[in-house]
């Protein structure tokens, strides 16, 4: 389970100096202590979404933001040190950055939510009303252990397909298969 540092949202308002318009910044930051392999699957759900052309949805606990990453973007990576730190800190940071004279790649909304993260915006509960899917791990009628896909209307859509000796190993299956299956092709099968 992630431990959330600091999830916050400010709007702030800055005057530039030489022409004396106001520009607004809306920003939602979502910053968390997670293992790495939490990380990892945040940047698979990125990549999948760049790869894509998806948007993706970040959610901290009181805002939402729906971000439509287009195709041109600048990146900035940043590595830094701070050995005068108490403790010594090391960072690493990626940065997106890409123009936007319509305002139209970014929706932030004060929206409660149930999880914190980063999800591709057409996974989220939001879009299917509620409706959401789930993995259920059982034990058969040979005590085996098996995962089977039901989809939210009950259906049973996929399965493990082997039995497992154990429900962790079960479990650990359903993982993979979580971890996988964003980034499997659809390919036409020829008949045998």
């Amino acid at each position: 389970m992630a431990d959330h540092d600091d999830e916050r949202r400010s709007n702030e308002s800055e005057i530039d100096d030489e022409d004396e318009d106001e520009d607004e910044t809306d920003e939602l930051e979502l910053e968390r202590t997670d293992d790495r392999s939490a990380v990892a699957e945040m940047v698979r759900t990125l990549a999948n979404a760049l790869t894509d052309g998806r948007s993706i949805r970040v959610s901290a606990e009181e805002y939402t933001a729906s971000v439509a990453i287009p195709e041109r973007i600048r990146t900035e990576v940043e590595v830094e040190y701070e050995a005068d730190s108490d403790p010594p800190v090391a960072e690493f940071e990626l940065e997106l950055e890409w123009d936007d004279p319509d305002g139209s790649s970014i929706d932030l909304s004060e929206r409660e939510s149930d999880t914190t993260g980063v999800t591709l915006a057409d996974e989220s509960a939001e879009n299917r009303n509620g409706r959401t899917s789930r993995f259920e791990v059982y034990e058969d009628r040979a005590e085996e252990w098996r995962w089977r896909l039901v989809h939210w209307n009950g259906n049973i859509v996929a399965d493990s397909g082997e039995g497992y000796a154990s429900r962790s190993n079960a479990r650990r299956a359903v993982r993979n298969m979580r971890e996988i299956v964003p980034s499997a092709r659809l390919e036409d099968a020829q008949s045998e």
